[in-house]
């Protein structure tokens, strides 16, 4: 928002990202802030006080996520046309939920705005072919341009391997300890809030071959993706694809888990998906990569071309002010 915000004047509007498990920014400069209430009921949420933001001044642009669960939102865009020709529908777009009313609803809303901001090509690809709405991707990232380092390799006989992030279930980081336990050959660091919670056998922890560390961001992170040939996420993935491709090192990722958008970047550089339930299949590909390490350098370096140019920060802000301008253009030619 920062960096968008040094191209436009730029208002966020919010609802407090504490209730929601989330971590405030360190600060909010470059942009006015407007944080609102979230009323709940029954899994819907009405945001308070939005009406009022959205008559306070002539917007030229009003940028929602498409979130169906936030019906003041939907309600405020189908009451009022003269929004319809500012409004720009952005992030997933899709939920978890498919049935034909939803749809059916999704379809109006992203036919009726004015385009489509997505977080990955995939989803853009599938609003276009659905609804024939006009949908851009802007590549969702957390890295600027200038976060990028060489990937580090030293030679060693085992397999290093790094997870960062949150513990949760849906990342079935127990798929890691069955690993390190299956071999002796296999190394694993586990960097994140809450790792305590897995279950690890001591002698894992006293012969070293797996570490634990408590959550760690920034430049503390570079000795971590120093250390390991590969980072692995055995079971949802997100933004951490784009921090791999940050740090110069290759990513493999389970192939049979729902993930988030951002996993698009690693199918795009040709990253290894597989089965982590699957034994056999892991212990073949931990084979293969021992067997010839240059595939580790040959992932990562895949991974951070495509990253570099494709998936920044300063890139995300570009699409959206070109999309921006598209519509401020469109209007001053229809007056």
């Amino acid at each position: 928002m920062q960096v968008l915000g040094e191209h436009v004047d730029l208002t966020v509007v919010a609802q407090p990202c504490e209730p929601d498990g989330l971590m405030p920014p360190t600060g909010r400069n470059g942009y006015e802030y407007i944080e609102i209430k979230g009323k709940k009921f029954s899994g819907l949420v009405w945001q308070q006080g939005l009406n009022r933001i959205l008559h306070s001044q002539p917007w030229d642009v009003m940028c929602f996520a498409l979130n169906l669960r936030q019906v003041s939102r939907v309600a405020l865009f189908l009451m009022d046309k003269r929004y319809r020709d500012r409004w720009v529908w952005w992030g997933h777009i899709f939920g978890q939920n498919s049935s034909r009313l939803l749809d059916s609803l999704r379809r109006l809303l992203l036919s009726s705005g004015v385009g489509c901001l997505t977080y990955s090509e995939e989803i853009a690809e599938e609003v276009r072919a659905r609804y024939g709405a006009n949908a851009t991707s802007f590549n969702n990232t957390q890295v600027r341009e200038d976060d990028f380092r060489v990937g580090q390799f030293c030679e060693h006989s085992e397999i290093r391997l790094l997870f960062v992030g949150r513990f949760q279930a849906r990342k079935r980081l127990e798929r890691l300890v069955d690993l390190a336990v299956r071999r002796s050959d296999v190394f694993i660091r586990l960097v994140g809030p809450g790792m305590d919670e897995l279950r690890v056998p001591d002698n894992l922890f006293n012969s070293e071959r797996m570490e634990i560390f408590p959550r760690t961001v920034g430049k503390d992170l570079n000795p971590h993706f120093d250390w390991a040939d590969l980072v692995a996420n055995p079971g949802h993935v997100g933004l951490m694809v784009m921090n791999t491709a940050q740090h110069g090192k290759g990513i493999v990722i389970d192939s049979d888990s729902l993930h988030a958008p951002e996993y698009w970047l690693a199918k795009e550089a040709e990253q290894p998906f597989i089965p982590f339930g699957d034994h056999s299949v892991v212990d073949r590909f931990v084979d293969e990569i021992k067997q010839h390490r240059k595939q580790l350098q040959d992932f990562g370096d895949r991974l951070q071309a495509i990253a570099r140019q494709k998936y920044t920060i300063e890139a995300m802000v570009s699409t959206h002010f070109s999309k921006f301008e598209e519509i401020v253009n469109i209007k001053a030619n229809d007056m």
